[in-house]
């Protein structure tokens, strides 16, 4: 890919209401004890946001080090529903605009209060996200490896437990960044059938060398990179290991199979809740196939990726890290899966945003991971859920676990794994411009630059709600 000039990729307790109910913040972590760190700790300083749709500020203040989570306050706000579309008299039509409507009345939807999109960490020319600060990053990282640390770190986070409904995550503008599904019957059915297919999927490939996964910022399980890029090329290309592995690909994602059948939710549900990324992404997928004859099987996505335990890493737990090489203005999907306790296992920490979201096996997660610092936490301790409630049977997914996991496993988390979507900038770079490097389309004329302006008005990539 291009080097982005903009880019520079070196490696108060506040009241949260949320669903009319007040409440103090909380470390939603067990262990909230003082850093082990050795290195002193830095004076934490928010962000500045703006709304501003113009150039964002250089590396979006992540010069600027940050140990402890940005306490967002947030507040629900009723879901907007658009007015109902003529119907066609196509029934399947018709049926696609009722399933769109229920899927957004079923939605409960949160505001932020300072939260700007147009202030998430970008490059100045709108590709990419940028990395963290190094010296935060580390000391975070130090505290996430350690039981005592990431406590204090995450001391104010907003934690928000999965209640049998769809969540949505809006900027003080109501921009929608992040989606949170709900489990409906048709993924809880094929759930089964997808943990045999993953299982047999990481027997069948060629894994990743043990040099790639020990230093993958993301963890040591073991994973894939399949589809295309044009990171460090002229011309989009397959990478090594899709090549290495296309036959069991093309074999695991035959229509029928579970791999299918998630495949296609995937890209129905950035279709259905963030219709100005699929439409960007349909764009530019046009392009790379009309001019370099480059398609995949992953529907709006160039990339997929599979997450999975192996021998010595039993289950997936992604350390602290950004895609900052992922498209800025759109999103990846995260799919989670596996049978492991999720009440207190393996939450997602999404930094900029001040949220701790627990992701019960089955959930889809949609949101703009090139923009935000997030990983997973463990031994979460839920005070209250969203609306001041706690969890009840009927406002939670059923929390038990089978006779054939073993209790061991259950409370550890083993067995956990995901799959993300996703897309990176580089192909976007050459499908927008015209041209296949930032240097040419500089040379010819060209800014060089994503229109950012554009992707972030109210008929942008982050839907208004």
């Amino acid at each position: 890919m291009d080097e982005d000039p903009a880019s520079h990729n070196a490696d108060p307790d506040v009241v949260q209401e949320l669903l009319g109910s007040v409440r103090q913040p909380h470390t939603a972590v067990h262990g909230d004890f003082p850093s082990r760190s050795r290195a002193p700790p830095r004076k934490s300083s928010s962000r500045k946001t703006t709304a501003s749709h113009g150039p964002p500020p250089n590396k979006r203040q992540r010069i600027e080090e940050q140990e402890t989570i940005p306490q967002v306050s947030y507040r629900k706000v009723p879901s907007a529903i658009p007015p109902h579309p003529k119907v066609k008299p196509n029934r399947n039509q018709r049926r696609k605009q009722n399933h769109v409507l229920r899927m957004k009345e079923e939605a409960e939807t949160f505001k932020a209060d300072g939260l700007q999109a147009a202030a998430l960490p970008a490059t100045t020319t709108w590709w990419m996200g940028t990395n963290f600060p190094s010296y935060s990053a580390a000391q975070i990282r130090a505290a996430h490896a350690s039981p005592y640390g990431i406590g204090r770190r995450l001391s104010g986070v907003t934690m928000v437990p999965y209640l049998n409904k769809a969540t949505r995550f809006l900027d003080a503008q109501g921009r929608m960044l992040v989606y949170r599904s709900k489990i409906t019957d048709n993924v809880r059915e094929r759930m089964g059938d997808f943990l045999k297919e993953a299982k047999a999927f990481v027997k069948a490939c060629s894994p990743m060398s043990e040099d790639d996964m020990a230093a993958n910022r993301r963890g040591r399980h073991w994973f894939c990179i399949a589809g295309a890029d044009r990171n460090n090329k002229t011309i989009p290309a397959f990478s090594n290991w899709h090549q290495d592995n296309e036959a069991q690909i093309n074999h695991f994602f035959r229509p029928g199979t579970a791999f299918a059948f998630f495949n296609g939710l995937a890209s129905s549900m950035a279709e259905v809740h963030f219709p100005g990324v699929a439409a960007r992404y349909k764009t530019c997928r046009e392009y790379i196939k009309i001019k370099y004859g480059i398609t995949t099987p992953f529907g709006l996505f160039f990339n997929w990726c599979l997450n999975a335990p192996r021998p010595g890493v039993k289950r997936v737990h992604c350390d602290p890290h950004v895609d900052f090489k992922n498209i800025a203005l759109g999103i990846c999907i995260v799919f989670v899966y596996g049978v492991f306790n999720f009440r207190e296992k393996a939450w997602l920490v999404i930094w900029e945003a001040g949220i701790c979201l627990e992701l019960p096996p089955g959930v889809f997660l949609l949101y703009p991971s090139s923009l935000f610092f997030h990983f997973n936490v463990d031994r979460v301790q839920v005070v209250t859920t969203a609306d001041g409630e706690r969890p009840t049977r009927e406002n939670s997914e059923p929390l038990h676990r089978p006779s054939d996991v073993s209790e061991e496993d259950w409370e550890d988390g083993n067995g956990r794994g995901s799959v993300v979507w996703f897309n990176q900038a580089s192909m976007f770079q050459t499908s927008e411009t015209g041209y296949e490097t930032l240097e040419t389309a500089r040379r010819k004329g060209h800014s060089g630059n994503a229109d950012g302006k554009k992707f972030l008005s109210k008929d942008g990539v982050f839907p208004r709600c």
